[in-house]
């Protein structure tokens, strides 16, 4: 029989939460204001940015150096475990600079959307903070004896 455990939240880390980045490649880019909009989005993490690229429409050419969010999280329904990281910074129009790099060393992602998506934005991280959730554990009792 396991041993019972109460469910735990735990703040992270800058230098953890930058590591999560990495390990998922979709997440939201909240656009803060009156009415906050929410886009998801594929992205890559590097050098303490989030880079993404979309296509140009209003919503997202009026980020361009403004503050704004970006959100990206990983649950399981089976342990009631998970971890969150939110990054706050200033996105920015990378398109034309070569300081983004290529995307064959995967400093810019391509999009899983359709369409022309030839706007490239990084997101520099200014603040990132994380939580992280471990379920607790229910004690199960097993027979011994076996099940047949």
């Amino acid at each position: 029989m396991r041993d019972a455990r109460s469910a735990e939240l735990f703040q992270l880390d800058a230098s953890t939460c930058l590591a999560l980045l990495g390990v998922h490649h979709v997440g939201r880019l909240i656009v803060p204001g009156d009415d906050p909009y929410v886009i998801p989005l594929n992205y890559t993490a590097a050098d303490g940015a989030v880079v993404f690229r979309t296509e140009r429409r209003p919503v997202i050419e009026d980020v361009i150096d403004r503050s704004v969010v970006f959100e990206v999280d990983m649950f399981d329904d089976r342990t009631k475990s998970g971890w969150s990281v939110v990054v706050r910074g200033r996105a920015r129009d990378v398109t034309l600079e070569s300081s983004v790099g290529s995307e064959s060393r995967g400093a810019i992602p391509q999009t899983w959307a359709p369409g022309d998506r030839d706007y490239v934005i990084r997101i520099d991280a200014e603040r990132v903070t994380g939580r992280l959730l471990r379920g607790a554990v229910i004690p199960i009792s097993i027979d011994e004896r076996g099940y047949l």
